[in-house]
């Protein structure tokens, strides 16, 4: 795929496709192996604890290990080039999860996992700016509704995989698998997937005919948009790091009596709903614009929640769980195409390495806010004030978002 932007195909086609396949494999593995410890983190935390909040804890700390990795990553990416942060966030995450398969306690669980989170994060920038290099407006929805459904297939496999590998071994030997599909993706990245970074002399050309303009563009965190974005990505990590990484396995093992194999059952038909929408929602994405699949897409997960506050029971899981395949499927690649369509092309891993920052952040509060409403509350005002959140949300960006895809959107 051409890496200069100004070379790059604004048409979508199915040749993008084809020549980002080491792209979208990539992106199946991390799904596949993250998919299968999704169930066994929080598991294997209660199950050396007995507590649902110190579960919640040990999503919150781990996560601080992002605050200064997300930033500190964009940064990096503009210096060094994308390809190298991608490789060690990928082979750190790996290095994480064998350690993991070797403790037996909480306290050495918590400090391995405090540095793998460290890679995810650096992973997770890294790939978001390559993505962004190698798209545009015209057909960023699309790349990556397929790059969803990349992910999506291996959330289908990975959450049913993790359950039998921990019904038929044990919950460690998930970490284990976990470790083998992140080396594997260092490997293609480091053989198939080539720098996206811009090239000097194209860096360079704009300033020279302005001269002190500041590489780092603060413009795009000036104003209401950026905020509506936040409150969206502050929606998706309240769903996924406070609810379904954190208090949903516990919740369904405790108040509903499933094993590790059903709600990976569950969790993989999420999933699969989250594939047949991820292809129609990007191209309502690219066509209409981000807050025509955005705003229903976060209402949906706001239902979703609702739901598991009404009844601790199997038929309404499994209902939540549909919720959370389809609201995801629709949110999380809007929410990211959204932040890719306000990045400077100058600066652009420096914005986007700010704009995990805001993740990073929530990904540290929120487990312990959720975590702590359900084990002092109850489950469902932990669930009720989820909802809340995500229907504001919605609200914020129908109101004060600027469209920027379909359109709707703005000139750049």
């Amino acid at each position: 795929m051409a890496t200069d932007p100004m070379e790059r195909e604004t048409a979508w086609s199915w040749r993008q496709v084809v020549d980002g396949l080491p792209l979208f494999f990539v992106f199946f593995m991390w799904s596949f192996g993250s998919g299968a410890i999704q169930l066994a983190r929080p598991l294997f935390a209660f199950e050396v604890t007995e507590s649902i909040f110190l579960v919640a804890v040990m999503v919150s700390v781990t996560g601080t290990s992002r605050i200064v990795s997300a930033p500190l990553t964009g940064f990096l990416t503009d210096r060094f080039g994308r390809k190298p942060l991608i490789l060690f966030g990928a082979g750190l995450r790996g290095a994480g999860s064998l350690g993991q398969f070797f403790v037996d306690s909480y306290a050495g669980f918590v400090m391995l996992e405090f540095i793998a989170q460290a890679g995810v994060s650096i992973f997770i920038t890294g790939i978001t700016v390559h993505v962004s290099d190698v798209t545009t407006r015209e057909n960023r929805g699309r790349f990556l509704a397929v790059r969803t459904l990349s992910s999506r297939i291996g959330q289908i496999a990975g959450p049913a995989v993790g359950g039998l590998i921990a019904g038929f071994a044990s919950l460690q030997h998930v970490f284990l698998f976990d470790s083998i599909t992140k080396f594997a993706i260092v490997i293609v990245v480091l053989v198939l997937i080539r720098e996206s970074r811009p090239s000097t002399d194209h860096a360079k050309a704009p300033r020279a005919n302005e001269p002190g303009r500041s590489r780092f563009d603060l413009s795009p965190f000036m104003h209401a948009t950026f905020l509506a974005l936040g409150a969206s990505v502050v929606a998706g990590t309240l769903l996924q790091q406070g609810i379904t990484y954190s208090v949903l396995p516990v919740h369904a093992s405790e108040s509903v009596g499933l094993t590790p194999e059903g709600l990976g059952a569950l969790v993989s038909m999420a999933a699969l709903l989250g594939v047949l929408v991820a292809y129609p929602n990007g191209i309502l994405s690219d066509r209409l614009g981000r807050k025509f699949s955005l705003v229903p897409g976060l209402l949906i997960l706001a239902v979703g929640t609702t739901v598991l506050a009404i009844s601790p029971s199997y038929v309404a899981l499994a209902l939540a769980m549909a919720a959370f395949g389809i609201g995801e499927g629709m949110v999380m690649g809007t929410t990211q195409a959204f932040a890719m369509d306000l990045a400077p092309t100058e600066g652009r891993g420096a914005f986007l390495g700010i704009w995990s920052l805001v993740r990073s952040i929530s990904s540290v509060l929120i487990p312990l806010g959720i975590g702590g409403l359900y084990a002092a509350y109850s489950p469902q005002g932990a669930f009720l004030v989820a909802s809340a959140w995500l229907v504001v949300s919605a609200v914020l960006v129908i109101t004060i978002a600027k469209e920027s895809g379909g359109r709707g959107a703005s000139g750049e």
